[in-house]
């Protein structure tokens, strides 16, 4: 191309002589010739190189045809197994080969560019992305929501992708838009379709149907396989991998997370819009107000299951055990599964919420459940389950050992009459009342209720001259547990 410009220049536009610029060059002077007489630029000749998998050109095809995704590693061996089973081609050259034919026989579709009308479309997906949570690496679900519109976007993690986490996510993204939508585009995940139909016709399963109903949401979903009838949000959960989980980002809890998303979300609103040249949040500001209102009154983003409580007072859901209180035992129950929660009600009313367990066969026990049951089978205490495995805190455990110790047989019983006053408190607060007591030097429960009393009061002040019962050596002297001594003993 150099010599060809240089030619041009020297011998059409200041008509040196043929010959001299010939020699000076190093060419033929009919070369020369040639490139002054003509005007287009000199090709470089390429000769077609005969390759291996020349001669089964059809069968490699017809292979493409007929079934388009098979990869180049399968067309090799199916080479080997039917047509020539000497064939020696490396892995390189045959993906290269494939890769050439697939261009000429099954090209990539072109796609459409499309064009949105404010409060038009939504489109929502769900994508694994890993995070470390309270130190420990894990994959989370990021649910996305995105307006067609404006690109404006709201996100949440999940530790999985069900119903419940759906339904929350469509509740968030709603709220955090402040408005429907007049349709949202989905995939068609299990979450919300049954059976794929002929065409765009899909059957929805029951829960998915009543929750869009309730929330007045029209949802349509993409072909199977067809990625690009939902770009948007696809494209947005890559932007949201690359620049909110890399590199891997670290937060305490779950809540943190999704709290750092919604930061991310807002200040989304920040960026120019790719296609358009203006703030996501311009067109935010416009699309918003053109968004159907929510319904007056929202539905539960939770699906509902039925279950028959058993004889140890528990609950099993998707395998995992719960716990109630022991009176509602052989008991017919309605629970409500939430993304993070259950909830789990008898006669219509709520007898118990519960974190929702991670995984399979795990346990969720709440000790405060069983203390009636277990005041009247006292001597049981110390081997029951629902206070095993770290379940009540360090100091009811240290007052059961420091009881076990001195007053052997009676321990049990006087262990569980502190444990009661949890019914009355909380967990807490009476381990704090415990430590408090033990640091004292009393394994007097009526000592640690005063405390209790004391301590939900603080300005009563209780003047009690009734003797430590007998079973009890030592003799208290309640006035050391007066608020400000309290106080300055805990510091």
């Amino acid at each position: 191309m150099d010599k060809w410009e240089v030619i041009r220049l020297r011998c059409v536009r200041d008509g040196e002589p043929i010959k001299r610029v010939a020699r000076e060059l190093g060419l033929a002077p009919n070369t020369v010739r040639k490139y002054v007489h003509t005007q287009t630029v000199p090709q470089k000749l390429t000769l077609h190189r005969v390759r291996r998998l020349d001669r089964f050109e059809a069968v490699v095809d017809e292979y493409l045809r007929t079934t388009p995704q098979i990869t180049a590693r399968r067309i090799g061996t199916l080479l080997r197994e039917r047509h020539d089973a000497q064939l020696q081609i490396g892995e390189r050259a045959l993906r290269e080969y494939v890769a050439s034919r697939r261009q000429r026989v099954a090209p990539k579709e072109a796609f459409v560019r499309a064009e949105y009308a404010p409060g038009d479309q939504a489109q929502f997906d769900f994508s694994p992305m890993r995070v470390i949570l309270g130190g420990v690496e894990q994959v989370v679900q990021v649910f996305a929501m995105r307006l067609s519109y404006s690109g404006s976007v709201f996100a949440r993690a999940s530790y999985r992708q069900d119903r419940p986490s759906l339904f929350e996510g469509l509740l968030g993204g709603v709220r955090f838009f402040g408005g429907l939508p007049l349709v949202a585009i989905f995939d068609n995940a299990k979450t919300a379709v049954t059976t794929v139909l002929r065409g765009r016709d899909r059957e929805e399963n029951s829960e998915f149907l009543a929750f869009r109903g309730a929330l007045a949401l029209e949802v349509q979903f993409a072909a199977p396989r067809r990625g690009n009838e939902k770009g948007g949000v696809e494209g947005t959960m890559g932007y949201v991998e690359d620049n909110f989980f890399r590199p891997l980002p670290t937060f305490a809890s779950l809540d943190a997370l999704n709290a750092a998303l919604t930061t991310f979300c807002l200040a989304e609103l920040q960026r120019t819009h790719a296609t358009h040249r203006e703030s996501i949040g311009e067109r935010f500001a416009r699309e918003k107000g053109l968004l159907r209102p929510l319904p007056a009154i929202l539905p539960k983003a939770c699906i509902t299951e039925y279950a028959r409580i058993n004889k140890f007072a528990e609950v099993t859901i998707e395998t995992n055990r719960y716990s109630v209180p022991t009176r509602f035992a052989y008991r017919d129950a309605m629970v409500e599964i939430h993304d993070q929660h259950i909830r789990i009600y008898v006669d219509g009313g709520c007898v118990a919420e519960h974190r929702r367990a991670n995984g399979k066969r795990q346990m969720v026990i709440d000790p405060l459940h069983y203390i009636d049951l277990i005041s009247h089978k006292h001597r049981s205490s110390t081997r029951a389950l629902a206070f095993a495995d770290e379940r009540l805190p360090r100091p009811l455990i240290r007052l059961r050992d420091r009881l076990l110790e001195e007053h052997g047989p009676t321990a049990t019983k006087t262990w569980m009459a502190v444990l009661r006053l949890a019914l009355e408190s909380s967990l807490e607060a009476l381990a704090h009342a415990t430590e408090i007591a033990l640091a004292r030097g009393t394994l007097d429960p009526q000592a640690i209720a005063l405390l209790l009393r004391q301590k939900a009061d603080a300005s009563t002040r209780i003047d009690i001259t009734r003797s430590t019962p007998a079973r009890y050596a030592q003799v208290i002297d309640l006035t050391a547990y007066r608020i400000d001594a309290l106080v300055e003993c805990a510091s």
